[in-house]
């Protein structure tokens, strides 16, 4: 009896075992990939920035219409994990469109009086329609992903725009914002499963984006060209 439990327990090692690392392969490659779609997001929003107004606005449009058209087959997919992807890459594209190009274009502002109390009532709507179960997971994901992005930026900026970088709260936000990132790519590999290492690994990508970000702030307040 004792040597059948034995062998059992040595046949599910592998499966247990395989299963972390097929979670741990997705959050790796949806670290690299969120990272590499920002970088060439960027890329070619200055290539159209250098073509007028025009270009922005366009380029707005284009990642509007692509993230609702994203939305719109989120909802045809019955799969709810592939639903939910579908729905995070579609919400990346609502973010290009609301939050970098709103951002750069000056349409929009961190530091605007309305920007915290609308991403309360933002964030709150979306974790009543979480509860509720209200919406389509296709829905709930491309809502949560630019919620996220909304939040970590606006809690960096503002931070930084009134104590700024070298401050101790800069400090201690940087310290949060890096232990929600290992946190969030820790706890997707321990769920198990691909979609769980891939929302993990997008926190951890735009988290630790946000952690650098403060640090390129604090090293250019200290201004090191200065030194002799």
């Amino acid at each position: 009896m004792t040597a059948e439990i034995d062998s059992t327990a040595l046949m599910a090692l592998p499966q247990t075992y395989g299963s972390y690392l097929t979670a741990g392969f997705f959050a790796v490659c949806t670290v690299a990939a969120t990272i590499l779609f920002h970088l060439l997001a960027s890329h070619i929003f200055l290539s159209a920035k250098q073509k007028g107004p025009a270009g922005p606005l366009a380029f707005g449009i284009l990642s509007l219409v692509l993230g609702l058209a994203g939305i719109a087959f989120g909802l045809t997919i019955e799969t709810r994990s592939l639903a939910m992807l579908v729905g995070l890459a579609s919400g990346f594209l609502l973010w290009l469109c609301f939050g970098e190009v709103g951002q750069e274009m000056g349409w929009v502002s961190m530091m605007s009086r309305s920007a915290v109390p609308m991403f309360l009532l933002f964030t709150a709507a979306w974790l009543g329609c979480i509860l509720l179960d209200a919406l389509p997971h296709a829905v709930l994901a491309a809502i949560g992903y630019p919620v996220c992005i909304w939040g970590i930026n606006l809690t960096r900026v503002r931070i930084i725009s009134k104590w700024g970088p070298s401050s101790l709260a800069a400090t201690v936000l940087a310290l949060a914002t890096a232990a929600v990132a290992g946190g969030s790519l820790v706890l997707g590999v321990i769920l198990r499963s691909p979609v769980s290492g891939i929302i993990g690994g997008i926190a951890f990508a735009m988290s630790t984006w946000s952690v650098l970000e403060m640090l390129w702030e604090r090293g250019t307040a200290k201004r090191p060209w200065r030194r002799s």
